[in-house]
């Protein structure tokens, strides 16, 4: 089922498979976000409770095997609209039998978009309902189309970093897991980053402990959307050679690491929500035309 949401700048449709956006117009009719095809099947799903790959499938808890498919089962959950607006609609996602197979934590996910000029506020909370203190990874995962305009590349599209980055994005093994031993692309001082298929033969360019809160996806003349994740840990831009989108996801957590031992308690940068807490995050798209 499909959910809209608009104001006079913008309309935004919202699947309840996931609560993911699906897409986002401005008043001329032009699309930001990507739409579904042969490079992937997704325009901004939700990772959770991981983020990335485990190591061959599976990990252990308690040292029981649970196996989560890539960047968990959220984005394939079925949500319930929870209420709306003209310009705002909050669904949720509760924890079942499907859920407690793969992720032994009862939880509730809800998620929140409000529209306000040509921001789009996507906010998520996060509720343990578990009698036990509930560890995960999360993250965003939208997905722009680029080029936007008639007679441009992908090349004449540049992310330009609210703060200078410095980092070694790590190399991504055929299996999809993360190896910091093993550099693939390394930055000393990255304020801007023109566009070229080349950065992303291996996989992603991962930043893994952001400096920035915000970045600009950009055109030539200042075109594109302006992209704020405040709270979160890593960066992850991606794309596939010769698509027309790219990928801007934050992260908390990531893929397992090359080495891991499988135990789910060893995995970086997890949330650790005791029961009838909350943990709250989100991120804003403002499109800049």
């Amino acid at each position: 089922m499909l959910v809209t949401i608009r104001n006079e700048q913008v309309t935004l449709c919202v699947s309840t498979v996931g609560a993911e956006k699906v897409s986002l117009k401005t008043t001329s009719g032009k699309e930001y976000l990507h739409q579904p095809d042969e490079f992937w099947s997704s325009s901004a799903p939700f990772l959770f409770p991981i983020v990335g790959r485990l190591k061959n499938g599976f990990t252990l808890l308690d040292t029981k095997e649970y196996h989560l498919p890539l960047h968990g089962f959220l984005r394939n959950q079925e949500f319930e609209i929870l209420q709306q607006k003209e310009d705002e609609v909050t669904l949720v996602n509760i924890h079942n039998k499907e859920t407690l197979a793969m992720y032994p934590y009862q939880y509730k996910v809800f998620v929140t978009y409000q529209l306000k000029n040509m921001s789009v506020r996507t906010s998520v909370r996060i509720s343990n309902h578990s009698n036990k203190t509930m560890p995960f990874n999360f993250g965003g995962h939208p997905g722009f189309n680029i080029p936007l305009y008639p007679g441009e590349t992908f090349e004449d599209y540049r992310l330009i970093f609210k703060t200078s980055e410095k980092f070694s994005s790590p190399l991504v093994e055929s299996d999809g897991t993360i190896n910091y031993n093993a550099p693939w692309l390394c930055f000393t001082d990255l304020k801007e980053l023109p566009l070229e298929y080349r950065y992303f033969d291996n996989d992603a360019i991962i930043i893994p402990r952001v400096r920035s809160e915000e970045v600009l996806l950009v055109n030539k003349q200042h075109q594109g959307i302006r992209f704020t994740y405040l709270d979160f840990v890593t960066l992850a831009i991606w794309t596939r050679p010769t698509a027309k989108f790219v990928c801007l996801e934050p992260w908390i957590g990531h893929g397992d690491r090359y080495d891991t031992t499988h135990d789910f308690m060893k995995k970086d940068n997890l949330i650790f929500l005791e029961p009838t807490k909350d943990f709250n995050i989100g991120y804003t798209i403002t499109i800049l035309e």
